[in-house]
């Protein structure tokens, strides 16, 4: 197989720890040789001397201190010396053009670099090549397009970023990979998680060209992309998001406090999941310092019971709960499953007779399988499914002959699993081969990316999809009807969204579970929304 040589676009050798990453990931992949950083040094405007650039880096300032606490972005900020990993510099001078975001090439520059023989250029400057460059290299120039500060200024609920391939004209060509992901509450930490998981998907598309040989098609046409976020914030708006981040601060801050702290529960209503709008709740009461979510029903002898995710207040560490549902009474028998890593999401399935559990045990960097001895109560590990993976609120279905696993898989490592949905199938639930789908995968996007329970109504299969708010985690349920499902093709439709607004006082719910005769959804309740 040839190899796929490959040369960075950079503004200087010295770049953020993403193209580092980049290029030292690069290094450990036979087919794939980033072998060249083209630099194209330009000048820059004198902002510091604009009293909206000095605000500014105030704000960078704090939100530096910010990021202190996340373990995965705490380097955010940090800049890299590229040329201990990557020898082959080459240095030439762009033309910038007039609207201050793109850049030009000298035609003897564009020369030298149509020598160097390349497959693919990767822009990684801080603006955008047009011109002769753009066909430079065998397969062209790929360019990201990223959000991080209006969408956090704005309250988006969602931050995007697209990977294309430049053309002439417009500039803009194919979108070869993109999504969305939650907007986090401060520019930096948003920043942060957009940039390291947009890399994520870069090293996949770049396995998928070595592999072939060339930009896969998709037919997929470029989203459109506000020219806001582009745009620096002057003086004003730099002065409103500074009191918007106090805010928000201020607001974490108090949340902390344990009689202030989002509560989660679950509610039982006696009928279909599709009655959800005339619904007459009763309210589970969770045990002190304890949190129920995640409820996932299954009927024996006549009689309901609840497997349910069972947080710890003190420990933050859940484990699996069985309840009984009596009436309008919920009865606890006591724990099911627990391990010395954290657990939750208890999906149920039967196979050959037997009721099996797929908990979500993202902290063992496990997929895990459960067989039950003794119902409810006793449990052992009958297989792992994959090691070595980030996945969370895995959910297993039969179909056309194979057995099917959707699950949310983080790849990038920044400890966000609400976005990406994988799909993958086998012959049987207790294989440990699975084979992932050519679709993967098969959506990038925080509203609906991540399970939230499975509907079996005769024939017809629901998938709920969780829905992240602005800095919230599971604002609201989607619920898709999976119309197509085979080795070459996923297909799922929008049928209706349940919003936290059958109970008083809920800000957000994120998985509901049915029986056909009994619906139980959780929701969660807080004093602050930042």
């Amino acid at each position: 197989m040839k190899t796929l040589n490959v040369g960075l676009l950079l503004d200087s050798v010295r770049s953020d720890k993403y193209v580092e990453e980049l290029a030292l990931w690069g290094k450990s992949q036979p087919a794939i040789d980033i072998s060249h950083l083209i630099v194209h040094p330009h000048r820059r405007r004198r902002l510091h001397l604009l009293p909206s650039r000095a605000v500014f880096q105030v704000i960078l300032w704090v939100e530096r201190l910010l990021l202190r606490w996340s373990a995965c972005h705490s380097d955010h900020h940090a800049v890299r010396d590229l040329a201990r990993i990557v020898e082959r510099v080459v240095h030439i001078r762009p033309i910038v053009s007039l609207s201050g975001h793109e850049c030009r090439f000298a035609d003897e520059d564009v020369d030298k670099i149509k020598a160097l023989d390349l497959d693919l250029l990767i822009s990684c400057g801080s603006r955008m090549p047009r011109g002769a460059i753009l066909g430079a290299a065998r397969l062209g120039v790929l360019s990201f397009v990223q959000g991080g500060f209006w969408e956090c200024y704005r309250r988006w609920p969602q931050t995007s970023f697209a990977i294309r391939r430049l053309s002439e004209g417009a500039g803009i060509g194919d979108e070869l990979a993109g999504g969305s992901f939650r907007t986090r509450f401060y520019y930096s930490l948003n920043q942060a998680n957009v940039y390291k998981k947009s890399v994520a998907h870069l090293k996949n598309l770049l396995k998928t060209v070595a592999s072939s040989g060339e930009l896969p098609s998709n037919g997929r046409a470029p989203r459109p992309y506000p020219g806001e976020l582009h745009r620096a914030p002057n003086l004003l708006e730099c002065l409103v998001y500074a009191c918007k981040l106090f805010k928000r601060i201020s607001i974490k801050a108090a949340a902390r406090m344990p009689m202030l702290r989002e509560r989660f529960s679950i509610s039982v209503l006696r009928g279909k999941w599709d009655q959800a709008m005339s619904w007459r709740t009763v309210a589970a009461s969770h045990p002190r310092r304890r949190y129920w979510a995640d409820p996932f029903l299954h009927t024996r002898g006549g009689r309901t019971f609840c497997f349910v995710e069972d947080l710890v207040q003190k420990t933050q560490k859940g484990h699996i709960t069985a309840l009984e549902l009596v009436g309008t009474r919920i009865v606890e028998h006591g724990v099911a499953l627990q391990e010395p890593f954290h657990l939750s999401f208890p999906f149920l399935f039967e196979y050959q007779g037997e009721l099996y559990m797929c908990p979500e045990s993202r902290a063992s960097r496990q997929i895990r399988v459960y067989r039950c001895t003794e119902f409810p109560l006793r449990w052992e590990l009958a297989k792992t499914l994959m090691e070595g993976v980030s996945a969370v609120d895995s959910m297993l279905f039969q179909k056309g002959g194979k057995w099917w696993m959707l699950t949310s898989i983080d790849e990038s490592g920044a400890g966000d699993h609400c976005s990406e949905l994988y799909l993958f199938s086998a012959d049987s639930p207790l294989s440990a081969t699975w084979v992932p789908h050519r679709q993967n995968p098969i959506l990038v996007d925080s509203i609906g990316g991540r399970n939230g329970g499975l509907v079996i109504d005769g024939e017809r299969l629901f998938r709920l999809g969780q829905c992240q708010g602005f800095d919230q985690y599971g604002q609201s349920l989607r619920v898709y009807e999976i119309k197509e499902v085979s080795e070459s093709r996923y297909a799922e439709e929008l049928v209706t969204e349940i919003k936290p607004n059958f109970r008083k006082g809920i800000v957000g719910t994120h998985h509901l579970s049915t029986d056909g005769r009994t619906t139980v959804i959780d929701h969660t309740s807080g004093c602050f929304v930042s």
